[in-house]
């Protein structure tokens, strides 16, 4: 596995990273990468929360795909992800 840079993480015009296009990853890896992103994002969108239980199954789900990158060598990766997540402001869910 190659070493990680935060330099070398594409980045699409919206901020968000490009997971696809990048050679460095295999697909399986990729395939985490952009779910666990995709899933830090539900949970940055209040409208996805109408039920309180919905909250819940998001960050159950981003801590699986967190373990899954884990697993698969991108703990740095997903541990950039989450801490940019830290830094963006998202509303809890009204109950």
């Amino acid at each position: 596995m190659q070493a990680f840079s935060r330099d070398n993480l594409p980045a699409r015009g919206d901020g968000q990273r490009d997971w696809i296009d990048h050679p460095r990853y295999s697909v399986v890896q990729r395939f985490f990468l952009a779910r666990l992103e995709r899933l830090l994002a539900l949970r940055r969108n209040p409208e996805v929360f109408t039920e309180p239980w919905h909250a819940s199954l998001v960050n159950r789900a981003i801590y699986s795909t967190y373990r899954d990158c884990v697993a698969l060598g991108l703990a740095e990766e997903a541990r950039t992800m989450l801490r940019g997540e830290e830094r963006t402001p998202h509303s809890s869910p009204s109950a």
